[in-house]
């Protein structure tokens, strides 16, 4: 099959195929039986005709990113190429999530975009994967969204309290002071969408609640999401109670490590065996980032290969 793409002559093509054609470079080491070249403003295709068809989408998509004048980068291309339903014409307004005001998410894998998709079709949702991977941050990136499209009236963010090789004892200070600094991670984050003022007045009129697992007991919450971090220090009886509070019109996310379990006998961990029993529940699911998905420093992903478990 063969086919040609004319594109406008208003266009940059330095703006489609990038710096020294790093774009369009990219495009043909990952479709190596198709072959594609430029001549003035005409892109020739010849080859297969799914991957063919495939190329000729993701075209299409740059030349919709830089109509909308964004910048089209190696991590964009990587994502349009590898979802397996090459259904991506809205796939560049995905990756590029408007959240609330001015701030914005770009989903840097498909792990994450699927991730993000999961959340949105699920009622609870397993985010399992190593540090580094975005899997709390989309997770509360996920849960604003809802509350600024008004889909949820309350955010509920919850970790259980174990330290990490210290004694919560040792801490100096009452048991508020002693807890504050397990929270700091989900604070970090929910402040970098609202901003400190607006969030402490939403965690006032209790809009949003951070707080340690241990004071979910007791609780239903309708109209809310729900999110359990560091859930590999929970034990299985924590998790059971953490799900159980789940009400009306609400949804969970769960996120944790199975390999950086802080518990003092590992084998307490409930994350591994809950979310085995409850895969097979249609409204439940399970979401599992690599080491390749680390979107760190990418020496994070070697220093793992080299310590893989605790």
């Amino acid at each position: 099959m063969s086919i040609e793409k004319i594109i406008p002559v208003d266009k940059e093509l330095v703006n489609i195929f990038g710096v020294n054609d790093q774009n369009l470079k990219f495009l043909k080491d990952k479709f190596r039986k198709i072959k594609i070249n430029v001549k003035g403003n005409v892109v020739y295709i010849s080859g297969d005709n799914a991957q063919t068809t495939d190329i000729m989408k993701i075209l299409d998509e740059m030349l919709s990113m830089a109509e909308r004048g964004e910048i089209i980068e190696i991590e964009d291309l990587k994502l349009m190429s590898n979802i397996e339903s090459k259904d991506i014409s809205n796939i560049t307004s995905t990756n590029n999530i408007s959240i609330i005001g001015s701030k914005t998410i770009k989903v840097k894998n498909v792990t994450q975009f699927k991730y993000i998709e999961t959340i949105e079709n699920s009622t609870i949702t397993f985010g399992i994967g190593p540090a580094g991977t975005g899997k709390t941050f989309l997770a509360v990136a996920s849960a604003v969204k809802m509350y600024t499209d008004e889909k949820i009236k309350k955010i509920v963010l919850t970790r259980p309290a174990v330290e990490a090789g210290e004694r919560l004892g040792y801490l100096p200070g009452d048991l508020s002071q002693k807890i504050d600094p397990y929270l700091v991670p989900l604070f970090d984050s929910l402040e970098y969408f609202f901003g400190n003022e607006t969030l402490q007045y939403l965690i006032e009129k209790r809009n949003i609640e951070i707080v340690p697992l241990a004071y979910m007991r007791g609780r239903t919450l309708n109209n809310a999401c729900i999110i359990l971090d560091e859930a590999q220090n929970a034990t299985v009886s924590q998790i059971k109670m953490f799900l159980t509070r789940l009400g009306e019109d609400s949804k969970m996310i769960i996120t944790g490590d199975e390999t950086q379990i802080d518990l003092h006998n590992r084998d307490f961990s409930g994350l591994k065996k809950t979310r085995k029993s409850l895969s097979n529940i249609e409204e439940i699911s399970v979401v599992e980032f690599k080491n390749s998905d680390i979107v760190r420093n990418k020496i994070v992903s070697k220093i793992l290969e080299v310590f893989p478990d605790k």
